[in-house]
C-alpha cells in the first residue's frame, strides 16, 4: 500500500493553482418587525398583561396567522371587539409570536396575488344576477307594445285589413324594393297563440340577451337579427312566399345567447386546454341552442325558413358584438341604441303607409 499523497493527474502549470473558494452567500436581512406591542403593553401598566392582543394588517391574513401560531405550538385565544377579531398570546409567547407574524408578512407582502381576466371575470359572473332590471324593464315593455299592436290591427293571415296588406313579408314585394317589409312583418301576427307565443319567448330571451350585452344593445341586435333574417330569405326564398311575425327575431335572440355563451366557453378552454372530446364542450351552448330550434322552429304551420335564418343571423351577430370594449356598456350608447331599434319600426310603418 502507498502511503504517499496523490497527486494531480495534470502536471501543467494551472496544477499550482489553487481551487476558487466558493462565493459566500449572505443571509437575507431580517424582515421589518411589527410594531411591536410589547413595549407599550410594558408602558401602560407596572405589571406585563397576561395576554397580548394582535391583529393582522389585513383580514385575509387572520387565519393564516392562526395557522402559524399552531405549528410553532404557541398557545393563543380569539377575542372580538365588536366584529372585528383580535388574537391574545400569552406574554411568555408575545416575542416568539411577534417574530413570526413580521417574518410571515414580509414574506407574504404581496399576498394575495392580484386576479387575472379570468378570476375577475368569474367574479364578475358571480355576483351578477340573472337578469338585470334595465333587461327585464325594456324588453317587458316592448312585448308589451308588440301585443298592444297586435290588438289594435286586428285581423289574420286570411282576413287581411289595411295594415296586414301594407306590411306582410312578401318574396316579390321585397325584392321589388319594398325593404321595409322585412321590419313591418315583424309586428303582425295572425291570431292570438301567434302573437302569445312569441311575446312570451321573446320577452325570456330578450332578458338574458339583454343582461349580457345590455338592453340597448340587446334589442338593437334582435331587431336586426329579424330584420336581416327576412331580407336574406327574400334572396334565397321562393316566389310567392308570404309570411309575418316576430319569430324570426325570437329565434335570432336564441343565436345571439348561444353565440355570447360559446365565445366565454372558447375563452375559459384556452386556458385549460383538453383533449379532442373535451374541445366539443365549448360548443355545448350553441348546439343547445340549435336544438331548441329544431325542437320548437319547425312544427307544421311555421316558417322553418325564417326560423332558421334568424337564428343564423342573431348567432353571427353574438360572435361579433366587442363585448371587451368598456365603453358598450355606457348609458347614453345604451339609451341611444334602443331608441334607434324602436325609431327602425317607426320609420318602416311611415314607408309602408
Amino acid at each position: 500500500m502507498n502511503d504517499q499523497p496523490e497527486r494531480p493527474l495534470d502536471d501543467g502549470p494551472d496544477s499550482a493553482e489553487q481551487p476558487k473558494k466558493r462565493p459566500e452567500i449572505l443571509p437575507l436581512p431580517p424582515p421589518p418587525p411589527l410594531p411591536s406591542l410589547l413595549k407599550q403593553a410594558e408602558s401602560d401598566v407596572a405589571e406585563h398583561p397576561d395576554f397580548v392582543p394582535f391583529r393582522p394588517p389585513r383580514r385575509e391574513h387572520f387565519m393564516p396567522w392562526l395557522a402559524l401560531l399552531s405549528s410553532q405550538k404557541i398557545p393563543y385565544r380569539v377575542e372580538f371587539e365588536g366584529v372585528e377579531p383580535m388574537i391574545l398570546v400569552p406574554w411568555d409567547y408575545a416575542e416568539k409570536a411577534e417574530q413570526e407574524f413580521s417574518i410571515y408578512e414580509a414574506r407574504h407582502a404581496d399576498w394575495p396575488p392580484p386576479q387575472d381576466d379570468a378570476a375577475r371575470e368569474a367574479e364578475a359572473a358571480a355576483a351578477r344576477p340573472l337578469v338585470t332590471d334595465e333587461a327585464f324593464c325594456v324588453f317587458l315593455l316592448f312585448f308589451a307594445l308588440l301585443f298592444r299592436f297586435y290588438l289594435f290591427v286586428g285581423g289574420t293571415l286570411d282576413g287581411m285589413n289595411r295594415w296586414h296588406e301594407a306590411g306582410i313579408w312578401d318574396n316579390a314585394l321585397v325584392r321589388g324594393g319594398e325593404w321595409w317589409r322585412s321590419l313591418t312583418a315583424l309586428t303582425l301576427h295572425s291570431d292570438a297563440t301567434h302573437v302569445l307565443s312569441n311575446v312570451f319567448w321573446g320577452f325570456a330571451l330578450g332578458c338574458l340577451v339583454g343582461t349580457e350585452t345590455g338592453a340597448g344593445v340587446g334589442l338593437l341586435s334582435m331587431t336586426m337579427a329579424g330584420f336581416l333574417g327576412n331580407g336574406l330569405m327574400a334572396v334565397i326564398g321562393m316566389e310567392g312566399h308570404r309570411a309575418l311575425g316576430a319569430s324570426t327575431m325570437v329565434f335570432g335572440l336564441l343565436g345571439i345567447l348561444g353565440a355570447l355563451h360559446t365565445r366565454k366557453a372558447w375563452r375559459r378552454h384556452r386556458q385549460f386546454p383538453g383533449g379532442p372530446i373535451i374541445k366539443l364542450i365549448p360548443w355545448t351552448p350553441l348546439l343547445a341552442m340549435v336544438a331548441m330550434l329544431s325542437l320548437n322552429g319547425t312544427g307544421p304551420g311555421t316558417d322553418l325558413m325564417g326560423h332558421a335564418l334568424g337564428f343564423g343571423v342573431g348567432a353571427l351577430i353574438g360572435a361579433a358584438l366587442p363585448m371587451e370594449d368598456k365603453r358598450l356598456a355606457s348609458w347614453p350608447l345604451q339609451i341611444g341604441l334602443g331608441l334607434s331599434a324602436v325609431g327602425l319600426f317607426v320609420m318602416a310603418w311611415l314607408l309602408a303607409f
